[in-house]
């Protein structure tokens, strides 16, 4: 589960929001020299080893020279997500079922899933009686219609 979404906006901020509760924990932001590059198109990668952020900002150009190539003016800059108070921000993320598969050989990983699939036959063989009384029941009412019916018809 990720809990987590980098937000650009079109005014060049990038916020990181926890999407589970739909707040905005941290802002990053170029120095005022620069801007986000392309905001409707930004370039960026997380690293998740590092745990960063590596953000491309374009230099704030003058008026009279935006023939010059953007290219030349770009810089890269890194957040550090470990330099900021972010992990308090999310929940902790319980230990997945499936996370815990993984380790497990493919014999073992194939006698859990047929152990799960085995108890979920079991909860079904459970409510089938139920199932075959309400439908029984359905029959019936719908038999006492016809019949109602065929008798309204011969006049």
């Amino acid at each position: 589960l990720l809990f987590q979404a980098l937000v650009f906006s079109w005014d060049g901020t990038v916020s990181l929001m926890n999407t589970a509760t739909s707040q905005i924990v941290y802002c990053f932001s170029t120095p005022p020299s620069h801007a986000v590059a392309s905001p409707w198109q930004p370039v960026f990668t997380v690293d998740s080893v590092n745990w960063c952020l590596l953000l491309q900002g374009d230099k704030q150009q003058q008026a009279d020279s935006l023939a010059q190539s953007r290219a030349s003016h770009s810089t890269i800059f890194i957040f550090d997500f470990n330099s900021y108070p972010l992990k308090e921000a999310f929940p902790k993320e319980p230990e997945s079922p499936l996370k815990s598969l993984q380790n497990l050989p493919w014999i073992e990983r194939c006698n859990v899933f047929l152990h799960d699939r085995q108890q979920s036959l079991l909860g079904l063989r459970e409510q089938l009686p139920e199932y075959w009384c309400r439908l029984q029941a359905q029959a019936a009412a719908m038999d006492k219609e016809r019949q109602k019916l065929k008798g309204q018809k011969k006049p």
